[in-house]
Order: structure tokens, then C-alpha cells, then sequence
């Protein structure tokens, strides 16, 4: 089974969130081929007019393998999806959007019916792993947003997890970490 991490880690190596999807990716039990996207090491920017004709124009003639649709294409292949992100601005950052408008594309990873948006992705899971500074009380619009993307694309089965209050006291942060590691590999299982 194909297994797509999307790292949106903005402090690499420091950040938080990946220590959490790092410990995720230990935890795991099946049998998966484990791909991960960094995106801090992609040429991503946000999508321009010229693009959006170009994705249209390529889709019209049946070029659906273009590298125009390389980031469409590998998440509609992944069988399970793990999204890393930190909580940022009350949901994440700004990347993490940017790489989303290249994967929603019509009549790849999506399409419309009559009765509305059809979902073309193969994966039936995504799971959605975060850290904040505070308390945000399960209101993470970043991981609710993910949530209603993943429908849209036909990924039903949907699991985020948030490790918070890492920033209230500095001395307690890693043991909070720790916790919240030991919290997650009770509660998501693969």
C-alpha cells in the first residue's frame, strides 16, 4: 500500500510536528510504501491564471500524466495520506495551501456531476497531525479545512490528532511532547 506524508513542517529539523508524524511513522503497522513530500524543499507557489488555462488546456487533450499534475497525481495514488502541520495563523501555514491548489485539480483528483462534486482519489484515509503553542480546545480550522478537502477528493475516513500547550511552559514542553506522542500511538492506529 502506497503511504503519502505530506510534511509542512516550516522549522524542519526543530519543529514539533515533525517529531509527531516521525513517531506516527514508527508506529505503524502494515505494510506500506512510505513517500515523503517535504515541502519546504518543493518550487511551490500559488497557482496563476496562465496555470489554471495550461491545467485545462492539457486535461482537454488527455494529458493527464503531465508533470503539470505531479503533486494531483501522487496524492490520487495514495492509499493513505498523513498530512503534518503546525497549527499557524489558526489552522497552518500558507504552504500547505499553496500545495493543495495544485492537487484539487478538475478532472484529476476531482469532477462535477449533476449532483454535485465527485471525489477521484484512491486513498481512503487521511490522517492530520499537528502541535500548537496554546490551547485551542479541538477548534483547529486547519485540520476542519483538510477535513472538508479530503470529502471533496472522496477520502472519507478522516483522523487528525493535536499535541497542545507546548508553548505555555517552556520547561514542560518535551514532556508534553512526549505525552502527546504516547496519547497518539493509543489512539491512531494503522
Amino acid at each position: 500500500m502506497k503511504m503519502l506524508v505530506v510534511d509542512c513542517c516550516i522549522r524542519g529539523e526543530e519543529s514539533r510536528t515533525k517529531k509527531l508524524y516521525e513517531a506516527f511513522l514508527e508506529n505503524i503497522s502494515g505494510d506500506y510504501n512510505v513517500e515523503i513530500l517535504n515541502l519546504n524543499h518543493e518550487n511551490l507557489a500559488p497557482v496563476t491564471r496562465e496555470e489554471i488555462y495550461e491545467r485545462e488546456l492539457r486535461i482537454k487533450k488527455g494529458e493527464k500524466d503531465s508533470p503539470v499534475f505531479r503533486y494531483a497525481n501522487q496524492f490520487k495514488a495514495a492509499d493513505v495520506i498523513v498530512i503534518a502541520a503546525p497549527y499557524w495563523d489558526l489552522s497552518f501555514p500558507s504552504l500547505l495551501k499553496v500545495y493543495l491548489e495544485h492537487v484539487a485539480i478538475v478532472g484529476i483528483t476531482f469532477g462535477y456531476e449533476e449532483s454535485g462534486s465527485v471525489g477521484y482519489c484512491h486513498g481512503d484515509k487521511i490522517v492530520y497531525l499537528s502541535t500548537c503553542g496554546g490551547y485551542i480546545e479541538g477548534r483547529h480550522l486547519g485540520a476542519e479545512y483538510v477535513r472538508e478537502f479530503a470529502q471533496m477528493l472522496g477520502i472519507r475516513e478522516f483522523t487528525s490528532f493535536t499535541v497542545e500547550g507546548l508553548d505555555i511552559d517552556p520547561l514542560k514542553a518535551e514532556e508534553i511532547l512526549q505525552d502527546g506522542i504516547y496519547r497518539m500511538k493509543s489512539e491512531i492506529s494503522l
